[in-house]
């Protein structure tokens, strides 16, 4: 589960928050955990065995594009806030790195995902009770198409919590198309600024919303906060003057129109000195390391209803 607890780690980069807020969401924490037994904290999660590049949609929702072939579990629960019956969407592109215009058969033949479920244990970092609750099993493909994509219904039924998430947002695909991106690349460009001068306390407050629904859907403890949090303090130190200007990027729309964010839309066969590196799909904040190559920190948006503040929901 090593690639779990990387997903993790990336996610509570994004924890956000002032000393104040910090502390009674700490209490919060402590009230949560206590009411939610270790036998009931539930994670469900795909897992994808891909011997290519696969994108990977939950409700609507882009949340793993990786232009790498896959051998993990992706997680789930930051996506879906109650119970009840929820799609999976996959897509498949043209190998890039070949040069390829079409996806073949056998590209697809060996793509393996299930839909599972497991109990982590954030205090010993066990995993229990794994179960596979459906194989999602691709269309036999015969001949070689433009694209591929295939969606699943799959039902979500123990989780012990109903989170408000961006339920409750506006439809931003009303907004004009224009108006919405210069607004959003505009957030974008607040949130590179306070990374590349190095302001983690101003950073973190933006993220208090998605803080404390985190920490609902993650069941974090106070330990695993506070811990989470050092480390992301030491992390965010490096992005100081080390953050790309913000470029080649496009809007695009999630969960129905409900969420929005930037993502890198050129494909690249090497980035900062690493090659191969494809940065395609991801986020447009950007960190380069020191050596080679770099690291980018999502972000997803909604606008509350009667507002014209822009808050982040998710990474």
């Amino acid at each position: 589960m090593k690639n779990i607890l990387a997903i993790l780690i990336l996610l509570m980069f994004n924890i956000n928050c002032t000393d104040k807020m910090e502390k009674n969401q700490n209490k919060s924490l402590d009230r949560k955990v206590s009411q939610v037994p270790i036998e009931k904290q539930i994670s469900y999660g795909l897992e994808i065995n891909a011997p290519i590049p696969v994108t990977i949609y939950f409700d609507d929702i882009k949340i793993s594009e990786k232009n790498t072939p896959l051998n993990t579990v992706v997680e789930l629960n930051p996506f879906i806030l109650k119970n009840g019956k929820h799609k999976v969407k996959i897509e498949v592109n043209p190998l890039f790195r070949s040069s390829e215009t079409f996806v073949k058969p056998d590209n697809l033949k060996n793509i393996r995902i299930q839909f599972v479920s497991y109990i982590w244990n954030k205090e010993t970092d066990n995993v229990s009770n794994y179960i596979t609750n459906t194989n999602l099993q691709l269309t036999t493909v015969k001949e070689s198409l433009p694209y591929f994509a295939q969606e699943w219904e799959v039902e979500v039924k123990d989780l012990p919590y109903d989170l408000e998430g961006w339920s409750k947002g506006q439809d931003l695909s009303k907004i004009n198309h224009k108006d919405l991106e210069i607004n959003v690349v505009a957030y974008y460009q607040k949130l590179r600024s306070l990374m590349n001068n190095g302001d983690f306390a101003s950073y973190r407050n933006l993220w208090a919303v998605a803080d404390q629904e985190l920490m609902v859907f993650d069941y974090q403890t106070k330990d695993s906060y506070t811990k989470a949090v050092e480390e992301n303090k030491l992390d965010f130190k490096k992005c100081k003057n080390a953050m790309i200007p913000l470029e080649d990027f496009e809007m695009r729309l999630h969960a129905d129109g409900k969420m929005v964010s930037l993502e890198r839309k050129t494909h690249t066969r090497e980035f900062n000195a690493e090659s191969p590196l494809d940065i395609k799909g991801w986020s447009p904040l950007i960190r380069k390391y020191k050596v080679s190559g770099g690291a980018s920190y999502g972000v997803k948006l909604y606008l509350p209803q009667n507002s014209n503040e822009f808050v982040i929901i998710r990474k």
